[in-house]
């Protein structure tokens, strides 16, 4: 049997966005987990220019997890700068075994396709599993507390179950 462990990337420069607002709530709902603050690591490592502790930390936090939820805000149509200088760093297949649920924040509805032509692409070229459920948030998805409304809330329960059983990944 194994355990469950939802690390939550948060694309968003911020840690107060709404970003971070969902990778807050998925780890709080999945009951086990962590967030990867991609905006607080070292810019230079996060480039490949040098090596630091806390990149070093945040790969080997992502391949010792068995889920992974991808959280970023869309600009000019496709996910954060800091997801992919990330994914660049990943060796070839590390999210072999792993569900990875999508989630992305945006200005207006238009860009919702982003999550299906750019963070599932990106998900595949690393082995990874997309889990069928994905959620695209704008303002209008968080109430007054900056949590998400309840119909974004259910979508959201439904992406973590599905990564908690997703068919074909083998847990070891």
């Amino acid at each position: 049997m194994y355990e469950f462990h939802l690390v939550a990337l948060n694309g968003s420069p911020s840690s107060t966005s709404r970003t971070h607002a969902i990778a807050q709530q998925a780890v709080d709902l999945a009951g086990n987990g962590e967030i990867i603050e991609l905006g607080a690591l070292d810019a230079d490592a996060l480039l490949g220019r040098k090596s630091s502790p806390d990149v070093t930390s945040a790969l080997e936090t992502i391949e010792r997890s068995t889920a992974l939820l991808f959280a970023t805000p869309i600009y000019r149509a496709t996910f954060s700068g800091l997801l992919k200088v990330l994914a660049d760093l990943l060796p070839p297949r590390s999210l072999s075994g792993k569900s990875c649920i999508l989630a992305a924040t945006g200005g207006s509805p238009q860009h919702s396709l982003a999550i299906d032509t750019g963070l599932r692409p990106l998900i595949a070229s690393l082995d990874g599993w997309s889990v069928p459920t994905s959620i695209y948030l704008t303002h209008e998805d968080f109430d007054d507390e900056g949590r998400l409304v309840e119909i974004k809330t259910l979508l959201l329960e439904q992406a973590i179950a599905e990564a908690k059983s997703i068919p074909g990944v083998v847990r070891v």
